[in-house]
């Protein structure tokens, strides 16, 4: 089965995978505050989610997240902006297809779509474009996780001779080898 997903552990587990991108020159959660942004820059955001059938009895679900590419429409550095967004895009596409940034326990990736983004006032100065994709993850406890002491034997004893009176009375059907 696998580990129940941390939401903090997701996040930092994806920006430090963007942050380790050549290209990208800042990596966080999508900004809160109206400073201006170092770019180019990769913004995440955990939209929702939603259940994810399985078999395994552990409940699941298939996150829907976004990644925001953020360019400065007068940066001094890149000549033509609209056109490494949208390269940058490109690149950001192939790569997310089956990324699991690190953590073995969710399911990888699965990009779903690429468009310019130009609905928050606060990123007017900028050129964005949101890439979003799903993924699947574990979202709570593995109902068949051993815990506590291992079985060392099995006991087998008859109706109506048991319980602290009868002990002599029961068999002894299995024993653990040693360790």
């Amino acid at each position: 089965m696998a580990e129940p997903l941390s939401m903090a552990a997701y996040h930092d587990a994806v920006i430090g995978t963007l942050k380790a991108l050549p290209w990208v020159a800042d990596a966080d959660t999508y900004p809160e505050s109206t400073t201006q942004l170092m770019t180019p820059a990769v913004y995440l955001s955990v939209d929702g989610w939603d259940p994810k059938s399985n078999t395994s009895g552990q409940p699941s679900v298939s996150l829907s997240v976004s990644l925001y590419i953020v360019v400065d429409r007068a940066s001094a550095t890149i000549t033509k902006p609209d056109i490494y967004i949208r390269t940058a895009a490109a690149d950001l596409t192939q790569w997310i297809d089956g990324q699991q940034f690190g953590l073995p326990y969710i399911d990888g990736a699965v990009f779903i779509s690429a468009e310019p983004d130009a609905f928050d006032p606060a990123m007017d100065d900028y050129l964005v474009w949101r890439i979003t994709y799903e993924q699947g993850a574990a979202f709570g406890a593995d109902p068949f996780a051993r815990g506590g002491v291992p079985v060392k034997g099995v006991w087998l004893g008859k109706v109506p001779e048991v319980g602290a009176a009868h002990v002599a009375d029961y068999r002894k059907i299995y024993e653990a080898p040693d360790e």
